[in-house]
C-alpha cells in the first residue's frame, strides 16, 4: 500500500528534477549565447567587471560559447530538441511549442549506412523530436499532434 501511495509523490519529484535539469541546460545556453552577443559591443575587461569575473576567465568562457549554435531564424532555439528542452524547463507553454515544432525547417533525415549506422549529423531533423520524446521532454500527446500536423 506504501507503493502506491508514494507513486504520485515519486512521479512529482521526478518532473520536477527534469525541469530543473533543463532550466540548467537552457539557462546556460541563453548565457553563452549572450556572451557571444556582449562580446560584440563590450571588451573582455568590461565583461569580466561587470560578471565579477576575470579577463582570463571571460576570455575562456567566450572560448567555450563559440561552440553553442546560433538560433535559427525567428524560433529561440537552435534545434527542434533545445524547443523541447525550454518546454521541459516551463519557458513555453504547450500551445507553444507544438507550433514552434510544426513551423521548425527540418533538415532531411540522412541514410544509414550499411551498418545502419548514421554518417551525418541528425541535427535539425525530425530524429531531435524523437529523441526530445523518448527523453520525457514532450509527451505522446505532443508528439502526436505535431507528426499529425506536419504530415499533411
Amino acid at each position: 500500500m506504501s507503493q502506491v501511495m508514494e507513486r504520485p509523490q515519486h512521479d512529482d519529484m521526478r518532473a520536477r528534477l527534469l525541469k530543473a535539469r533543463q532550466r540548467v541546460e537552457v539557462d546556460a545556453l541563453d548565457y553563452k549565447r549572450t556572451l557571444k552577443a556582449a562580446a560584440g559591443g563590450m571588451t573582455q575587461r568590461e565583461m569580466a567587471a561587470l560578471l565579477g569575473m576575470s579577463q582570463p576567465a571571460v576570455a575562456k568562457a567566450l572560448q567555450r560559447a563559440q561552440a553553442v549554435p546560433a538560433v535559427v531564424g525567428e524560433f529561440n532555439a537552435a534545434s527542434p530538441y533545445e524547443l523541447c528542452q525550454r518546454y521541459a524547463a516551463g519557458f513555453i507553454d504547450r500551445a507553444e511549442v507544438v507550433r514552434q515544432l510544426v513551423a521548425w525547417p527540418y533538415k532531411p533525415t540522412p541514410w544509414a549506412n550499411e551498418y545502419g549506422e548514421y554518417e551525418e549529423s541528425m541535427d535539425g531533423t525530425w530524429q531531435e523530436v524523437v529523441e526530445a520524446a523518448d527523453n520525457g521532454l514532450i509527451d505522446d500527446a505532443i508528439y502526436d499532434e505535431v507528426l499529425k500536423r506536419t504530415a499533411g
